[in-house]
């Protein structure tokens, strides 16, 4: 009896964990064949003061900072460039009681020829009062009809915001993302996990149902917003999925490019990835109303992405507890976890080294062993309540 449990429950463990990582894709590829991602066309200003101009939406840019002296001045010199009309756009720089000099930075920089244009604002909070809050705050402040969230340390492609108004002129659309990528790469493995992203992103919304973008930027409708709850982790998830819930899409479009400037090292994306796990079981759990069948779309893509993904160290943890038993009478188990114990134990010894690999495929896959384990981890101090949603910049939050 306890044979056939075990047999069904590594089974049944596997078939998830192949399907999570593996079968999504395939799916999604097959839903989306013979499907044409239409990305609409978009004017192009060419920095030009055109009649048009008046057209395009009104767009508050809001960027939390805390303590950003390395990136502050190439970001505002970066935003100087983004090919907008001036009178439309509002920059607003949060200065979550920064003790660097962001603010003074931010103020030198405005006075070059090249960004004294920009409209840009700083507030500087004496206390830290936490990401979330300074986005509720900001947000309700804003009387713009677009609202673009950025993080300090990513580069915008110079068309970025006429892409975005050409999309939100679609009333059907609220939210719309853009591609994530790194001036300087950590590893191969996190290429490949970036790569991995940015090809589910595309299909999903092929399909017209993205869940969650990358907070270094995306854009929505100010009208749609509703206050985030102030324990919210991930809220780069929970803002757009708010608006999906509506009714409303989100898109993805790689032609709106982010490129990160910080390089974390192997222990800061650790810690990274460890908060980031607390925050995906916390939008499981909070956001577990999304498949509901009237979601149609949406809820296979959250069930299938984002719903499994925190309960991933369980199913591992489920298989490996199995193949143990089952390997006390059937040898090819005895394979099955020697496989295994090798796997995490070479993962264990190089985050305990704070290296990586040499060859490119280990480390591919020590990339993702090493997430589940900071999942786990992310996991055990979200149900310990070790996890607070306050926010805190610690040169790696996205």
């Amino acid at each position: 009896m306890i044979e056939w449990l075990a047999l069904i429950t590594f089974f049944m463990a596997g078939i998830v964990i192949v399907y999570h990582h593996i079968g999504y894709p395939v799916v999604l590829k097959w839903l989306t064949q013979g499907l044409e991602n239409t990305r609409p066309s978009f004017y192009h200003r060419h920095h030009q003061i055109t009649p048009l101009d008046h057209m395009l939406p009104s767009i508050s840019l809001i960027m939390p900072a805390c303590n950003e002296a390395g990136t502050i001045q190439e970001k505002i010199r970066n935003l100087a460039t983004l090919d907008y009309p001036d009178y439309k756009l509002n920059v607003i720089l949060v200065c979550d009681g920064c003790t660097d000099g962001t603010a003074q930075l931010a103020k030198k920089t405005l006075t070059e020829p090249e960004c004294s244009h920009l409209n840009l604002c700083i507030i500087e909070k004496p206390v830290n009062a936490g990401k979330v809050a300074v986005l509720n705050e900001a947000i309700s402040f804003s009387r713009c009809s677009v609202i673009a969230l950025s993080d300090v340390s990513s580069l915008l492609s110079n068309d970025s915001l006429l892409i975005v108004a050409a999309h939100l002129s679609n009333e059907n659309t609220g939210v719309i993302c853009g591609s994530y990528h790194f001036l300087q790469s950590l590893s191969v493995g996190e290429q490949a996990y970036w790569h991995y992203q940015r090809s589910i992103k595309t299909r999903e919304s092929t399909l017209g149902a993205t869940l969650g973008v990358h907070g270094a930027f995306y854009a929505f409708r100010r009208e749609l917003f509703d206050l985030l709850p102030a324990d919210t982790i991930n809220d780069d998830f929970t803002l757009p999925v708010q608006i999906t819930m509506k009714g409303y899409q989100c898109l993805y479009d790689p032609r709106i490019i982010a490129v990160e400037l910080e390089q974390a090292c192997h222990e800061m994306d650790f810690q990274r990835r460890k908060r980031i796990a607390a925050g995906n079981i916390q939008q499981a759990i909070r956001h577990a109303g999304l498949l509901h069948p009237k979601f149609g779309k949406i809820a296979f893509n959250f069930f299938s992405g984002k719903f499994l993904r925190p309960f991933m160290p369980l199913l591992l943890l489920m298989a490996l507890v199995s193949s143990t038993l089952l390997s006390l009478s059937y040898p090819i188990f005895q394979i099955v976890l020697a496989i295994q114990l090798g796997i995490y134990g070479v993962t264990v010894f190089y985050i305990l080294r704070r290296s990586q690999p040499d060859h490119k495929k280990l480390r591919v896959l020590f990339y993702l062993v090493s997430g589940h384990l900071a999942m786990a981890i992310g996991l055990i101090n979200y149900l310990s309540g070790q996890t607070k949603g306050q926010w805190k910049r610690v040169n790696t939050e996205t």
